[in-house]
């Protein structure tokens, strides 16, 4: 009878140890694989949506899917699945950073791949990822906009040497002068040359606010005439701590923004926030400050 149990036991024994092996087996030979094809690591992009693909291992008899975030912002977004196998089919994809989600911002931005898949038939779910990093630039159209009168006044000046017109064209000049301060300025509460055709409202909740505790700032943006919110407009808002590091970036495509985020514990001193409007060219900056004691 001792026997018997002891035959059971050990064939009991062998049966799951084999059903572990083959469990085992089963995720170690199912290589799973993402990569992101476009753009390539460490490439410039403009600032705004963007649109990225790449390929994975995903095919007709796998069951996966492919994910994609932006510097760790959860939750992970779903991909668009392009491959030849119809909608499920992720062995080609693609995804868009819009306003949905998040726009590609000024500087580094972190880009991240998920691929997850099913073992069949009911096996455990293995991931398995891949990043590239892209760096945001803005074109110069914009300023170049606003510098417009200057080379006008500027063209005069050959023409008229000794004569008053030249008198005429240190006018503009010394107009060019006096609101390019303002346009550079970094001081509280300061908008810039272009706050005759948007109107910025700038404010922090707390100030000053002590370290560990969650800060809101509210950028609005506002038709200076009508004092409307305006839309289609593209706001960003940067918050850099006491050394210069930037420690929070948003961007909308609203007329108001109005994040909240929690004061890194081990950081004191004056923090300084960055608002800017662009709309049709047309871009307006305004800034403070807030002390984290």
């Amino acid at each position: 009878m001792n026997f018997e149990k002891l035959l059971l036991f050990g064939f009991s024994g062998t049966l799951l140890a084999l059903m572990m092996f083959i469990s085992i087996a089963s995720v170690s030979v199912y290589a799973i694989s993402i990569k992101i094809e476009s753009p390539l690591s460490n490439q410039q992009v403009p600032v705004g949506e963007l649109t990225i693909s790449g390929t994975s291992s995903d095919n007709s008899s796998s069951q996966c899917q492919v994910y994609l975030d932006w510097n760790n912002l959860k939750p992970y977004q779903l991909a668009t699945p392009t491959g030849s196998n119809g909608s499920a089919d992720f062995s080609k994809w693609s995804f868009t950073y819009s306003s949905k989600y998040h726009l590609i911002q000024t500087g580094l931005n972190d880009l991240t791949s998920k691929i997850t898949c099913l073992v069949p038939p009911t096996g455990p779910t293995v991931t398995k990822w891949y990043s590239i990093n892209v760096t945001g630039t803005t074109t110069s159209n914009q300023s170049s906009n606003v510098q417009l009168p200057l080379p006008t006044a500027n063209t005069k000046t050959p023409a008229s040497n000794t004569t008053n017109p030249a008198a005429n064209t240190q006018t503009p000049a010394s107009n060019t002068q006096t609101s390019s301060p303002q346009s550079g300025a970094s001081v509280d509460t300061t908008n810039n040359s272009n706050s005759n055709k948007i109107n910025l409202d700038l404010s922090v909740e707390h100030n000053p606010i002590s370290a560990g505790e969650r800060q809101t700032v509210t950028v609005t943006a506002s038709d200076p005439q009508t004092g409307k919110m305006l839309d289609r407009v593209f706001l960003r808002l940067t918050i850099k701590d006491p050394t210069g590091n930037i420690v929070k970036d948003y961007t909308d495509n609203d007329g108001e923004l109005s994040p909240s985020f929690r004061i890194n514990q081990d950081t004191s001193g004056k923090y300084s926030v960055l608002a800017s409007a662009s709309q049709a060219g047309i871009e307006t900056t305004k800034s403070t400050t807030f002390i984290v004691q």
